[in-house]
């Protein structure tokens, strides 16, 4: 029975790595989701988060990954992501943190935006009037 699966990660950058790998870690736009070989065939966003990686011998890397997309066959995981480099859990749960500070941020003032436009647009409205 097979164990191993293809793990292909690559950015705009390039590849980073391309190795047969027992088990990935990735967070989605809904969650976490952990792969294992033989996963059924998947498509998702990702979230911004840690990717654990499991080598043989149980060797694990833990990389920060910074949004994109995910696709998952049966014999291979391509992860298409905006950035992504190793580092330690800490550092990678810090850097969504981080991340999901200033996503937040952009939303508040995309909102801050919708209503002040709706405001002048009720106001020019009770002029017409």
């Amino acid at each position: 029975m097979a164990t191993e699966f293809i793990l292909k990660a690559v950015t705009p950058e390039g590849l980073v790595f391309e190795k047969p790998v027992l088990f990935v870690k990735v967070r989605t736009e809904n969650g976490d989701i952990g792969i294992l070989a033989k996963h059924a065939n998947f498509v998702s966003s990702l979230g911004a988060g840690e990717m654990i990686v499991r080598e043989k011998d149980n060797v694990e890397t833990t990389y920060y990954l910074e949004g994109g997309f995910l696709e998952v066959r049966q014999d291979k995981v391509v992860i298409l992501g905006e950035d992504m480099m190793e580092a330690s859990g800490a550092e990678a749960v810090k850097l969504a943190k981080k991340a999901a500070i200033e996503l937040a941020k952009q939303h508040k003032i995309r909102e801050e935006q919708d209503i002040l436009g709706t405001k002048k647009r009720i106001q020019e409205n009770l002029r017409r009037k």
